[in-house]
């Protein structure tokens, strides 16, 4: 981490009033962790410093390239005047002293205005239980909003930053590897990535470093083996998404990539959704997987580390308020891709699955444990997700009838 002295010369070289103060921003999460707080000028206006962390983002220009086209959509739609009306704020980047939108000093750093009167929550857990269903029904509202605001970006000139990311067909590829204990490149050359920059980027993700005794022991677990099965009956249902976007029954959009509650801004005197932040994912995908991910995470009740299996379920108050959040206020997604929306949740729901399964059994080398973490954390997040996913699939049918309900009450907007 930076010290207060190296970042304030960083800081020098945006476009910011003097004199300032900095600090280090006790927001800041867990990605980016030289994230700083300014207060600039005679006005104390607020500002955030922040680095994109090279050890995530290694392709850092990427990450910000995503994050203007995002940011400059959002300001161009609501200076035509769509989504005027709803208060959204846009994170708005400071130049710097070059006339550049970020500065590279030992990585790529970026400065943005402050959004004040907001607040954010780790989980809806931390709201009084009445409101949990008011702040559910904002975040459908937000991605809603975000959605249609940047729906003219074209989703194919975005750069990936992280290859390979949120792609199931490598997921359930390095699954298969460490089914079968794959430890060298000529093991797994048949299930490598054609492209050159996605094989670079996952390729270790495929190989088991654990000793050979270890591997045994966690691919034979009794407990996880009911686990394994469900991942590998239900992979066409979560590589469906992926079929129809090649198939052309759904868009291409470009997609936020990290849509769990802490990236939504709320008024802090209202509740209402103001932002969506944290744009360092910028993706080529569909919103279908933007919308899976928020809801996957909103209605888990037992949240992701729970060993009590019995206590995963589904909060279908909190899946009915976010629906209604979405649909009351989406103008740009098609019917056929509003049709897929009870299974987006599910295969997202899966695809984390089987991240945390095949991450477990080769290893632990993506979700990287920490001093204090349990051995076999990564083993209890696989199956706190695909149980998730198991009672999705039981509750799809409550799912479905929720949008024909609504929209039977109030007609969708066909989109493009």
């Amino acid at each position: 981490m930076l010290s207060l002295d190296d970042a304030r010369d960083i800081a020098l070289q945006f476009h910011i009033e003097s004199p300032f103060e900095i600090e280090f921003f006790e927001g800041r999460g867990n990605i980016n962790l030289d994230t700083l707080l300014i207060s600039a000028g005679p006005e104390k206006r607020a500002y955030l410093l922040q680095r994109v962390n090279p050890d995530v983002f290694p392709l850092s220009e990427r990450v910000m390239a995503g994050m203007i086209a995002s940011i400059e959509a959002q300001k161009q739609a609501l200076h035509q005047g769509l989504g005027a009306e709803t208060g959204w704020q846009v994170p708005e980047l400071v130049p710097t002293k070059t006339g550049r939108l970020f500065h590279e000093d030992r990585g790529v750093w970026r400065m943005m205005l402050y959004i004040e009167g907001t607040v954010s929550y780790k989980s809806l857990s931390e709201l009084p239980d009445h409101r949990q269903t008011e702040a559910a029904f904002e975040v459908g509202r937000g991605l809603a909003i975000y959605h249609d605001l940047t729906d003219t970006i074209d989703a194919e000139t975005v750069p990936t930053a992280l290859p390979g990311y949120r792609n199931t067909q490598i997921y359930y590829d390095q699954l298969d590897a460490a089914l079968k204990g794959c430890r060298t490149i000529e093991d797994v050359e048949h299930r490598l990535p054609h492209d050159p920059e996605v094989r670079a980027a996952t390729e270790r993700h495929f190989l088991c470093p654990l000793s050979e005794e270890e591997r045994l022991y966690r691919l034979h677990d009794r407990e996880l083996q009911p686990f394994i099965q469900t991942a590998l009956v239900y992979r066409d249902l979560a590589l469906s998404l992926g079929t129809h976007r090649d198939s052309g029954r759904i868009r291409t959009t470009a997609i936020h990539g990290d849509t769990k509650i802490e990236n939504f801004l709320f008024e802090a005197l209202t509740g209402r959704v103001m932002s969506l932040v944290d744009l360092d994912t910028i993706m080529p995908l569909t919103w279908l997987a933007d919308w899976g991910d928020m809801v996957r995470s909103l209605v888990n009740v037992a949240g992701e580390k729970e060993r009590d299996l019995s206590l995963v379920a589904v909060d279908e108050a909190v899946y009915a308020a976010v629906t209604e959040g979405f649909l009351s206020t989406a103008s740009t997604a098609t019917q056929e891709e509003i049709a897929l929306m009870p299974r987006a949740v599910q295969v997202i729901a899966l695809e984390l699955g089987v991240r945390f399964l095949a991450d477990y059994l080769r290893g632990d080398t993506y979700f990287q444990l920490g001093s204090q973490d349990p051995r076999d954390l990564n083993k209890v997040r696989a199956m706190v997700q695909i149980r998730l996913f198991e009672k999705l699939l039981e509750h799809e049918a409550k799912a479905n009838t929720m949008l024909a309900d609504f929209q039977s009450r109030v007609p969708m907007v066909e989109g493009l």
